[in-house]
């Protein structure tokens, strides 16, 4: 059974910042269509222009059906691996609408696409060639290194981009280090960029029309200038204009630390409680590693806060950070902001250190008492991160606080099943409903929420991963 708390209130008390108005997506239903039909537009526009160009009278003997399908799968292949791109260039319309998490599955999702076609295509023409010519494969990939143009840097590139792509699958991918699957996958840029000029100088589509070459470097350049330009030059230019370094280093629980950063400007930082930053702490032997922290605490302006949990090497290391560090933040990325509410009430669900972003939300929310219901799951009292400081904000602001132990000497029941909830939150089904936490408490809490009657619009939730 759930109880409410009351746990005393910290010595210091929370930091406090006004209730800022909510910047919501101003697009609409417009802006959630806008991507589809430009990808879908650009796919019709790419095979159309190869049917025009008469490739589909290839069809009707071994060779020609073998070399339409390797430059259709060479095409789509193509625009596949810059749709990819695109989906983590971090750029911000998209990113506010859909969220990174979103963006990051049909990352997933066009990856194993463009390697499909791609895969096709370097089979299909292989084949196709060693037909036409009556020369057995082995001679004919002889031919292509020795003898035709930019083909040899081509296969590099596809190699690069399988190897990208197995070290992605979530088997593979769960043995890695973080900092080793980063590195290889930055391998994508480089087949990208060996890969290009094949294109343009063997591919028959796009050789000998102009129009088609200039439309197709104009797709390339302007992905990669998205990708470079908000993923490295942003960063790099907010850096320089707020000069962030660490403030204060303060031990919350065992293994868990708040950071605060503070730099100068932060006022003009466009940043919702809620969002995320990719920091990366420029001491000797960290400067290159990235990690995905939320904020703890509503941005004041001033400062920034981030509470972590040790889970891992990097993360340990960054209780021990000397004060004065400088830090390049990458961001704010992220949707899970009060912008997303869609009604009056709202229920706030966090697990364990998904509590961060949670009070974050709750300081920056502006609602009547009672109008917002805090659950908070977590597996002892000792592990209750910011829960003090929870319980004050709730109690100031008339908001019910209930917290639920999953280990310990009395172990509660399952907060999340749907009769529970509805216990908890009568009125659940009506409310917008904020949850954060490990991945599997995430899908244990969109299933309750759903069977207790939540439209699927209303669970505003986000992943944090790789």
């Amino acid at each position: 059974m759930l109880t409410a708390t009351r746990p005393a209130p910290a010595m210091t008390g929370p930091r406090r910042a006004p209730p800022r108005p909510h910047r919501r997506p101003s697009a609409g239903r417009a802006g959630r269509v806008l991507p589809p039909v430009i990808l879908i537009a650009n796919t019709l526009l790419i095979v159309a222009w190869w049917l025009a160009q008469g490739r589909a009278t290839q069809f009707g003997s071994p060779a020609g059906d073998l070399a339409a399908i390797g430059q259709i799968g060479a095409l789509l292949g193509a625009f596949a691996v810059l749709v990819l791109l695109t989906l983590i260039s971090r750029v911000p319309w998209l990113e506010r609408r859909y969220g990174q998490d979103r963006l990051n599955h049909w990352h997933r999702w066009a990856g194993i696409t463009a390697v499909t076609l791609l895969t096709t295509h370097v089979i299909a023409s292989t084949l196709a060639y060693a037909v036409a010519t009556d020369s057995g494969l082995v001679r004919q990939i002889a031919d292509f290194i020795l003898y035709y143009p930019n083909l040899l840097a081509a296969i590099a590139g596809f190699g690069l981009l399988v190897l990208v792509a197995v070290t992605s699958a979530r088997a593979l991918r769960r043995r890695l280090r973080y900092e080793t699957w980063w590195l290889l996958h930055l391998y994508a840029y480089l087949a990208v960029a060996l890969s290009f000029a094949h294109q343009i100088t063997l591919g028959r589509d796009l050789a000998g029309d102009p129009w088609a070459r200039a439309y197709w470097i104009a797709l390339f350049a302007g992905t990669l200038a998205a990708v470079f330009g908000y993923r490295w030059l942003l960063p790099i230019a907010r850096a320089f204009r707020y000069r962030l370094r660490v403030a204060e280093v303060r031990e919350e629980t065992p293994g868990v630390v708040t950071l605060t950063l503070r730099g100068r400007g932060l006022h003009r930082l466009p940043v919702q409680a809620g969002q995320y930053f990719l920091l990366r702490f420029l001491l000797r032997d960290r400067w290159w590693k990235a990690h995905p922290f939320s904020l703890s605490a509503a941005p004041d302006g001033r400062s920034l806060r981030f509470t972590i949990k040790a889970l891992g090497d990097d993360t340990v290391a960054l209780q021990r950070l000397p004060l004065g560090t400088p830090v390049m933040a990458e961001g704010p990325y992220g949707a899970f902001t009060a912008a997303r509410v869609t009604t009056g009430r709202i229920a706030l669900i966090g697990g364990g250190i998904g509590i961060a972003p949670i009070l974050a939300v709750l300081e920056d929310v502006d609602r009547p008492p009672g109008d917002v219901v805090i659950l908070y799951r977590t597996r002892r009292r000792e592990d209750a991160v910011l829960l003090e400081e929870l319980a004050e904000l709730a109690r100031d602001r008339g908001h019910p606080l209930f917290v639920s132990y999953s280990r310990g000497p009395n172990p509660s029941p399952d907060p999340l099943r749907p009769d529970a909830l509805r216990r908890a939150i009568p009125d659940i089904a009506t409310r917008s409903v904020f949850v954060c936490g490990p991945s599997a408490m995430i899908d244990a809490a969109r299933a309750s929420l759903r069977a207790a009657g939540v439209p699927r619009a209303r669970i505003v939730y986000e992943r944090f991963g790789y």
